[in-house]
């Protein structure tokens, strides 16, 4: 069959928004008075989105007979700007995405609504999937009341950022995809000296990496000492003991090579401070060898370059276990409705209509017809993705709602081409058993605390992290001596290190006893 044009493609696509949608939702609702609500919207950092002139949610407007008045806060402003509506007694109804102190908001301050009056009349199909693949069980709080409706993408994936080499360097230069720290080190020495991009000119930057994360950030060096380094900084190990990865074996080892390869210029030392949009930038370049990140499909990096590039094991250091941390499906924060709201039914069936399989599926995919469609077997699969990420100003994508345990999601859709990418290198890491063996997210997603831990944590991690990316900038740029590196150790502990990961283990316990109950 001819491969339509994208300039055609992008005119039925249009066409396509004034018609599709038209049987997204099996309920019908009645003609009446629309109820306006208002709403904080969480927006992703990298985008500017206008919400209320979204085709999604005119659409579901004319669907449910309720509008919704956003006002957009972007990641870096959320907490807050959360903060702050609380703090001026004058509150949106509802609460969308992001994150939000449930214990604090809810339990101790009552701000929020509880929902377990609610949810099985007026969130019907949300309700029918709590009980999948015991979804719900980590969404009560300390009191056991329910005061968000969770968010769940079940993404069959196990890790943050995958590792990936330019393969067609390689091949220019005659060299192996390296499997040891060794290996690596003499790679990243060749692109720097060989002129592996053939441009005549010394520019390459071996390894290109942002700070501190998991996803292009420098925190998954670790791995190859056996430290699952991550951005809370807590692990759990073999025997259910939480371990604080600073002061655990591996991490000097793992400063002292990333000290090495600034050293060398074989990272660029501009890792410490710049965001991923300049790594993004950099990386577009053809003067990138080594990186880690999501995937390379369907990302802001050029496709010019990312079919460069092949996945690659993450490597070992001698006498050391690889251990990358384990990203694990959790259920996060969808929203909440605030105590001013006063039109609890209405803004439940709201969200619920977004619950709708098609609905849902179009929010993170776009419209049925042109990107999504249904197969003979009843499964949706996603048939185009626009370029640019152009997605986000049809559809909310991951801003929107959306509720699929792995059971239920896995009947309902196919996964798109770069869905699919990130799955097969998760499985080829999960064969390998290069991760750890449960995924730190336990600790921070699914144990319940007080508010008043939840407090203390964050006020810890905050400490912690100060000295952790204070140190970090020292150590890679200067050198690590036994004296500094003592002094740094003291340093964690003199700022809460011991109480942070005691405060995690006891919540990771709780979580334990309940578990060992409910199989009572």
């Amino acid at each position: 069959m001819r491969r339509i044009s994208k300039s055609a493609r992008l005119a039925c696509f249009y066409v396509l928004l004034l018609l599709c949608l038209a049987g997204c939702t099996k309920e019908t609702v009645q003609e009446g008075s629309v109820t306006s609500l208002t709403a904080l919207q969480y927006e992703l950092e990298n985008q500017t989105i206008d919400f209320s002139d979204m085709w999604f949610y005119d659409q579901l407007e004319e669907k449910t007979h309720v509008h919704v008045a956003f006002e957009e806060v972007k990641d870096a402003d959320w907490a807050t700007r959360i903060s702050l509506m609380f703090a001026s007694n004058s509150y949106k109804d509802m609460i969308l995405r992001g994150y939000l102190d449930t214990e604090e908001y809810g339990v101790s301050q009552g701000l929020i609504v509880p929902l377990d009056a609610y949810i099985e009349e007026y969130m019907p199909t949300y309700f029918s999937r709590l009980s999948l693949d015991g979804a719900g069980d980590a969404i009560p709080s300390s009191d056991g009341k329910s005061y968000y409706v969770g968010y769940l993408l079940s993404q069959n994936i196990n890790t943050d950022g995958h590792f990936f080499i330019n393969r067609t360097w390689l091949d220019r230069l005659n060299l192996a995809v390296p499997t040891t720290i060794e290996e690596l080190t003499e790679v990243l020495r060749a692109f720097r000296d060989q002129d592996p991009n053939g441009n005549g000119l010394r520019d390459e930057i071996p390894y290109q990496a942002t700070f501190d994360d998991n996803n292009s950030g420098i925190y998954n060096v670790f791995s190859a000492w056996g430290n699952p380094m991550n951005m809370d900084f807590v692990f759990i190990d073999d025997a259910d003991q939480v371990c604080f990865a600073p002061l655990s074996p591996g991490f000097r080892e793992g400063v002292e090579w990333l000290h090495l390869l600034c050293k060398e210029k074989l990272l660029d030392v501009e890792c410490i401070t710049q965001g991923s949009n300049l790594w993004m930038v950099k990386t577009n370049r053809d003067t990138s060898g080594y990186f880690s990140y999501w995937r390379l499909g369907n990302t802001a990096l050029d496709s010019r370059i990312t079919e460069q590039f092949e996945c690659m094991l993450p490597v070992a250091a001698e006498g050391y276990q690889v251990r990358l941390p384990r990203y694990s499906d959790v259920v996060e924060f969808g929203a909440s409705l605030t105590v001013q709201n006063k039109h609890i039914e209405d803004s439940l069936r709201w969200l619920d209509a977004q619950m709708d399989t098609q609905t849902m599926l179009v929010s993170q995919n776009g419209p049925t017809g042109e990107m999504l469609t249904v197969r003979e077997d009843g499964r949706y699969e996603v048939v185009y993705v626009p370029d640019a990420n152009d997605l986000y100003s049809i559809v909310p994508v991951l801003c929107g709602q959306f509720f699929a345990p792995a059971s239920y999601y896995e009947q309902v859709y196919v996964p798109a081409a770069h869905r699919q990418e990130k799955t097969a290198y998760s499985q080829m890491y999960e064969a390998a058993d290069v991760l750890e063996s449960r995924s730190y997210r336990v600790l921070s997603y699914v144990t319940s605390k007080t508010s008043e831990e939840a407090a203390r944590l964050a006020q810890l991690k905050a400490q912690l992290k100060t000295v952790i990316d204070g140190a970090l900038v020292s150590f890679m740029t200067s050198g690590v001596t036994d004296e500094d590196y003592a002094a740094f150790e003291q340093s964690l502990l003199d700022a809460g290190a011991q109480e942070y990961t005691t405060l995690y283990q006891t919540a990771y316990d709780r979580y334990l006893d309940r578990l060992e109950g409910a199989e009572r």
